[in-house]
């Protein structure tokens, strides 16, 4: 008896990705004129008030670090898309080997993979917007190769052909097992449709919020398929990539409930406790380790007695991200993303003085503020600690100004941890790197914890007796800025006016951009004079070598002289020289090659020419003798 095994086709396959791809993508971006299609202005539109708002360097472009904040800023904004390792503080990829570039299921190296071609071909001087539009859209070119690979995949699963028309009824099973692998991030897989119907109904039965997850997207599908008929693949990709792109709407329904349940004594923070205590009482699921909640920066320990979570921070944390896709994470969005559009809409720069971020402020509402308010006194005297240690202006994306607006906006705006002290690690990723075997706490130590705590709520939820716990939130006096993630300088020391190190004045840059230009304009002329000197003596000493060439081919030679042969193998070196000169020059005037770069190989080429000619000789010709 033959028995078939039909091989099972895994939506984990479908994630691969590969250096030539995200080379392609790059390219495709770069050579071809989409600057008047819809979605190139969308982008661009998206990425323009943080552009206009962020420190430029002395070429009018924003650095390396900036170009990653951007563009977290603008896919979180648009889609809620976390893309692995664009946040600012997340550049690793130029830690890791080549070899493990090869290895495609890993997707964290691909943002900084693409930011590192983009910016060779430039030679490092910086982004401008359109470059940022054509990182964006390289990006999102990669997110709809994965969406579609998985899309073939579940038309494989159902022995569905790719083209052609299908029954709408046909397409919402094969949409429905696209979704089925985007909740459970591609760890989906079947051999038949047959199979595959049973594993969504038993996933339907196992996921808490699939009846509500399934009417979203049956929302969705009625809005999409309206006046289709019959949909193709096309038409069905076209919905599978909305629903890549709008989840996060859905998403943030439960956060928002999140939100409004977890309260404490102290703004955006809850007592671990309290948190603890929400899991052992209620549906929701709070069970993270306090080392894994400190490692993720969710927990302030600022009182090792009191420690609390930061809801903010928590509720953004990888554990409660919806790992949809490879390239991305659909996490609850950061509101205060919103908060920082608004203002650097109005103050279209990088600084500003604190009356009028103060005056801004006061009028800015949130789910949790209702404006206008008073700020307090101690809230305003902060932000003119912050512009005091930088000449009297405000840097707007600072970690000072962060943590300020962290204190206005407590439950909206994240606690901005200092550089290098936390990481967005999966739970896999945090047990892989300390050896724990577990990154959850169990019953008996969430018990246990809620137990010992003096400063539970009683019935009437006021604290206990015994309690002592204040209002004020932590305070932190180290400054780090964008454009470079050093430490400037502390609060704490006195305070003296300065200029912030890494952020230019307006009327500096400008002045920087004007020496550039003229520093550029001399050392152009300085390229053109050594290149045309070169020229000149290679064109003399390939005369020079022909004449003598001509003049050694007699029984007669100069005693000083070389012989035939070796003037022979002098011109054709000559003529290889000036073929490098050539292209050396064309390359330079395609902006292929640095001008300073350039400048230099043209005088080597001179002294090595002229010191070659030194050792042969140019005396007096001596007297000729008979061989």
């Amino acid at each position: 008896m033959l028995f078939t095994l039909a091989a099972a086709h895994s939506f984990l396959n479908s994630n691969e990705v590969t250096e030539n791809e995200v080379q392609q993508s790059l390219m495709d971006n770069l050579v071809t004129d989409v600057e008047m299609g819809p979605k190139w202005a969308e982008i661009h539109q998206a990425l323009l008030p943080t552009y206009n708002a962020l420190p430029k360097n002395s070429q009018g472009l924003i650095d390396h670090q900036a170009v990653r904040y951007v563009l977290h800023r603008m896919f979180v904004q648009k889609y809620g898309w976390y893309i692995k390792n664009l946040e600012p503080s997340g550049d690793h990829w130029h830690e890791e080997t080549p070899e493990k570039l090869e290895v495609a299921k890993v997707k964290e190296w691909v943002p900084t993979y693409l930011q590192d071609l983009l910016e060779k071909r430039l030679h490092h001087k910086g982004l401008d917007l359109k470059g940022l539009v054509q990182l964006a859209l390289s990006l999102e070119e990669l997110v709809s190769h994965e969406a579609k690979n998985r899309l073939k995949t579940a038309y494989q699963i159902h022995d569905f052909p790719t083209s052609g028309e299908m029954a709408r009824i046909e397409a919402d099973d094969v949409v429905r097992t696209w979704y089925v692998s985007f909740l459970l991030a591609g760890n989906f897989s079947a051999s038949s449709p047959e199979e595959v119907h049973s594993k969504k109904a038993i996933f339907a039965r196992r996921y808490s919020d699939w009846q509500d997850a399934d009417n979203w997207l049956g929302e969705l599908e009625k809005e999409h398929y309206q006046g289709i008929s019959a949909p193709t693949f096309e038409s069905n990709f076209d919905l599978v990539q909305k629903i890549g792109e709008r989840y996060f709407r859905f998403n943030d329904g439960e956060c928002r409930a999140l939100k409004a349940t977890m309260q404490g004594k102290k703004a955006g923070r809850v007592r671990l406790s309290t948190f603890y205590k929400k899991s052992l009482y209620s549906h929701w699921r709070f069970t993270e380790k306090a080392d894994y909640l400190r490692r993720l920066g969710a927990l302030d320990d600022s009182d090792p007695q009191q420690p609390q979570v930061i809801m903010a921070n928590y509720m953004m944390a990888r554990p409660n991200c919806l790992e949809a896709s490879g390239l991305y994470a659909i996490c609850c969005r950061n509101e205060c993303e919103d908060l920082m559009g608004q203002l650097e809409g109005e103050l279209k720069t990088s600084m500003a003085e604190p009356s009028r971020i103060l005056q801004m402020v006061t009028n800015m509402s949130s789910d949790t503020v209702v404006a206008p308010r008073a700020l307090s006194q101690a809230l305003q005297t902060r932000l003119r600690e912050v512009a005091n240690l930088h000449g009297g202006r405000v840097p707007i994306h600072g970690r000072l100004f962060a943590q300020w607006m962290h204190h206005a906006f407590p439950r909206e705006c994240p606690y901005p941890h200092e550089f290098g002290t936390t990481s967005p690690q999966t739970p896999d990723e945090w047990m892989k790197e300390t050896g724990a075997s577990d990154s959850s706490v169990t019953m008996e130590e969430m018990q246990q914890q809620v137990a010992s705590d003096v400063c539970q709520l009683d019935d009437n939820g006021n604290p206990k007796a015994g309690c002592n716990e204040d209002e004020d939130l932590p305070w932190s006096g180290a400054e780090e800025l964008l454009v470079k993630s050093t430490v400037v300088k502390s609060l704490g020391e006195p305070e003296v006016p300065m200029v912030p190190r890494f952020v230019k004045e307006p009327e500096d840059a400008e002045k920087e951009k004007v020496e550039a230009k003229s520093s550029g304009s001399i050392g152009v002329i300085v390229a053109v004079l050594l290149s045309l000197s070169l020229a000149a003596a290679l064109v003399w000493d390939y005369l020079r070598a022909s004449a003598n060439s001509r003049q050694s081919k007699g029984e007669v030679l100069y005693i000083n002289q070389i012989s035939s042969r070796d003037l022979q193998s002098k011109l054709l070196g000559c003529q290889k020289a000036m073929t490098v000169w050539a292209l050396a020059s064309v390359a330079w005037m395609m902006d292929l090659l640095d001008t300073t770069i350039f400048s230099c190989s043209m005088f080597c080429g001179i002294v090595i020419l002229f010191g070659r000619n030194l050792q042969l000789g140019f005396g007096p010709k001596r007297e000729l003798h008979k061989v």
